[in-house]
């Protein structure tokens, strides 16, 4: 996980901001449960329905079975070199987090755990929705 207390300030953003990433944790975690039931190679069909280059360019890594270390070092060099700030850095740094947990063979509800705790302001009621 990044620990950086300058990024972590680059990425606040309001309630509604980070409430609009929940679907994200969520396809997160389904990712983390096609590739625990199926393997990682299944991830691959999941490619064409991603329009986000972040999230398209970690998956289409773990695919290719690049090394871990290797995988953070190409997502970090984005996160920290490409300028986001707010709700768009917040995001990447997510998809960071549960793309490592995906390829390590976390569980699902390990993935959902440690990518929801970005989303501190987040009630538990937007969760249900």
């Amino acid at each position: 996980m990044i620990r950086d207390l300058a990024l972590a300030a680059k990425a606040s953003c309001s309630k509604e901001d980070q409430e609009s990433l929940i679907p994200l944790i969520h396809k997160l975690q389904k990712m983390a449960e096609l590739a625990s039931k199926s393997g990682l190679l299944a991830l691959e069909n999941e490619l064409a329905n991603i329009s986000d280059p972040f999230l398209n360019l970690g998956l289409q890594l773990i695919i290719d079975k690049v090394e871990p270390q290797n995988i953070t070092d190409i997502l970090d060099s984005d996160i920290y070199y490409n300028e986001s700030n707010g709700r768009e850095l917040l995001k990447k740094i997510i998809i960071r987090e549960g793309l490592l947990r995906i390829q390590a063979g976390d569980t699902p509800r390990n993935v959902l755990i440690c990518t929801k705790i970005f989303l501190g302001k987040v009630s538990k009621e937007a969760w249900k929705k």
